[in-house]
């Protein structure tokens, strides 16, 4: 049942059209160099911070005043370390799948605008900049991975949606 009178161009426009109507790629939404940078900035940063906290928690990173670990500080490091981990592989699935990336990215400043303020409210007796210089660059830096999200909320580009007329 072949049917011979079908040459190999007439299959080729068929194959064609048909992968060009069914494809899913006619959705994908390239991002600029601008949004890939800032998210490789928001990871790195992301990353150190964690292996800050090991670092801390090992005892590897010495500083003047190694009290702060007994005062229930490593506790909170290791909750926020934990979360900040979490938060950063949603963030990266959101972006790379362009699906809820702007919620994630909403959810992830506010998580660290909030443990700026704990950070500047709670442990300001005893945490002074120059007792622990490792974990201080990272206090005084947030704001650069706050205006970083920030950034990256603003210029991501969503999934334009698509409309068929009946």
């Amino acid at each position: 049942m072949e049917n011979k009178n079908i040459n190999d161009l007439e299959l080729s426009t068929i194959l064609g059209t048909a992968s060009d109507e069914f494809s899913n790629d006619k959705n994908y939404v390239v991002q600029s160099f601008t949004f890939r940078l800032t998210l490789s900035f928001i990871n790195l940063y992301a990353l150190i911070l964690i292996a800050l906290f090991f670092m801390v928690k090992g005892n590897l990173v010495l500083g003047i005043n190694n009290n702060f670990l007994e005062t229930g500080f490593l506790s909170v490091l290791n909750s926020r370390a934990s979360l900040i981990f979490l938060l950063l592989i949603s963030l990266n699935i959101s972006a790379y799948f362009n699906v809820g990336f702007k919620y994630v990215c909403l959810t992830m400043m506010v998580y660290m605008i909030n443990s700026a303020i704990d950070n500047a409210v709670l442990f300001s007796s005893f945490m002074h900049l120059t007792d622990r210089p490792y974990i201080s660059v990272f206090n005084v830096t947030r704001p650069f991975f706050i205006i970083s999200l920030v950034w990256v909320f603003i210029i991501h580009k969503d999934k334009k949606k698509i409309t068929k007329n009946l």
